[in-house]
């Protein structure tokens, strides 16, 4: 695996691998909770307990002590630099939440007991968590209701969950397509006579992403079910992994029309974190790809994606203790950093990880939020990390991060074309432009905002006579101009 960091280059004949930039995590870790003797738990990597909002950060847990579990909320109004005061939520038997905001509204679901068997449970705030509605029971049979996993796009709300009414477990589905106020049926997305577990779910406009793991197979690999017309209709089940160990808890992040799918796996001998994509919506999908190669066990990844940034966090046993560990792609799972970043160094267990990220104005921070037992005994509490963006412009990005910038036209002197190309580290506005001796603007190739990426201009000399040119290019607040010799 090649890392990728931050870089734009224009060139044509030659190659160069951009240089590695990651960046910095804050520290020290944030702890968010402090009740002794108590367990406070996020949940498994199927669903979120995180979502990020601008700058609004909002984080839900499951806080038990010696009888069941309630669910409590936090929010940061300032992108994690500061928290509000914790707020109870259920005082009930609720357990495993996830949640998802759009716009103002933030959407919790959770599995919960009081009615004597697990059901789902939904709650909302319509004013970024400030007040809470009432819990609202989602599901009403007498089998077991579990793991659920929200996604929104606008004012549709997407819900997925494990379900055993039928006598073994399968994958259900909801939907509310007023923000929540009503919902519709239950509906049962998979019909095999093996367990279907753990799904998880993201969306993108109209098309509706799940994945799970699934023992139809007689060992556990990972599936996936789209929807194209945001929930109304689904496909048939497609197997996503093929290999003679198991595979385990994926999660699944979009964006536009790519799909990333993250699980752990035990084809290696020890368990391992692995990854694959799909650029056409889920049409067609790329061979897996291992993303940890150590000794020890890496478990329950998940994984979040900004443009073209995806982020992937998992616990990692490699320490000789469970820490939270970290990778990224800048160019949409192209390919991946080569060497994984520990993020927490404490004793004591870090386990059960959740990210979410953020892009707008080119701010793309990074929030993780995990269980942790560093504060001894049988006292776990939930911690917080971010990492920070440095600039919330692109052009201090590019002042302060580019190694090496140039403009290269292929071939020069240029004969009937050339080929420029660029690759951008962020989304970023550009300008390439052609001026003329006199100055004037002859040819505009790029003038728009493009997501982060390798991109290649086709530069047409028609219409243009023989003589002295001038390429400009503008990122930001550095321009580079480029003499080209036109022959016809």
């Amino acid at each position: 695996m090649k890392r990728w960091g931050f870089l734009i280059v224009l060139g044509a004949c030659s190659s160069q691998n951009p240089v590695d930039l990651y960046g910095q995590w804050e520290n020290p870790d944030k702890r968010l909770t402090a009740y002794p003797s108590y367990l406070d738990y996020g949940g498994y990597n199927n669903a979120w307990t995180i979502a990020v909002r601008d700058t609004m950060v909002h984080i839900v847990w499951e806080h038990r002590d010696i009888g069941p579990g309630e669910l409590y909320y936090i929010r940061s109004i300032n992108s994690g630099s500061s928290f509000e005061p914790d707020t109870q939520l259920t005082t009930r038997d609720s357990h495993f939440p996830s949640v998802a905001v759009c716009d103002s509204i933030v959407h919790i679901v959770w599995q919960d007991a009081r009615d004597g068997n697990p059901e789902i449970y939904y709650k909302r705030s319509v004013d970024d968590g400030e007040t809470w509605g009432d819990d609202e029971m989602l599901t009403n049979d007498l089998a077991d209701s579990e793991y659920p996993s929200v996604a929104v796009s606008d004012s549709i709300v997407h819900i997925v969950w494990q379900d055993d009414r039928w006598g073994n477990y399968e994958i259900y589905y909801k939907r509310s397509v007023d923000n929540g106020e009503t919902w519709g049926a239950d509906e049962r997305l998979t019909n095999d006579s093996a367990y279907s577990y753990f799904p998880s779910m993201a969306v993108c406009d109209s098309i509706v992403h799940i994945v799970w793991f699934d023992k139809r197979d007689n060992n556990y690999e990972i599936y996936y079910n789209r929807s194209v017309d945001n929930g109304e209709t689904w496909g048939g089940d497609e197997r996503r992994t093929d290999d003679l160990a198991a595979s385990y808890c994926p999660s699944v992040a979009v964006s536009d029309s790519i799909v990333h799918i993250v699980w752990y796996d035990h084809r290696d001998g020890n368990t391992e974190i692995y990854y694959k994509r799909s650029v056409d919506n889920g049409m067609l999908w790329y061979s897996d790809e291992r993303i940890t190669d150590d000794l020890a066990a890496s478990y329950n990844p998940s994984i979040a994606v900004c443009d073209s940034i995806v982020h992937i966090v998992w616990y990692d046993w490699r320490d000789n203790d469970e820490e939270i560990y970290y990778n990224r792609s800048v160019n949409d799972g192209e390919t991946w950093g080569i060497i994984d970043e520990r993020i927490t160094d404490a004793v004591g267990k870090s386990h059960y990880v959740s990210v979410a990220c953020w892009d707008c104005s080119y701010d793309y921070d990074v929030h993780i939020a995990w269980t942790d037992e560093r504060d001894g005994g049988n006292n776990e509490e939930i911690y917080y990390k971010r990492h920070k963006c440095e600039g919330s412009n692109v052009e201090e990005d590019y002042r302060f991060k580019i190694a090496d910038l140039r403009l290269e036209v292929c071939p020069n002197p240029v004969v009937g074309s050339a080929i420029i190309k660029y690759q951008l580290p962020v989304k970023s506005k550009i300008s390439l432009k052609i001026y003329d001796i006199t100055g004037r603007i002859v040819k505009t190739l790029v003038n728009e905002e493009k997501k982060a990426g390798s991109y290649t201009v086709n530069f047409d000399t028609q219409g243009l006579t023989t003589g002295i040119y001038f390429a400009k290019l503008v990122v930001g607040d550095y321009k580079e101009i480029k003499k080209l010799i036109l022959m016809k």
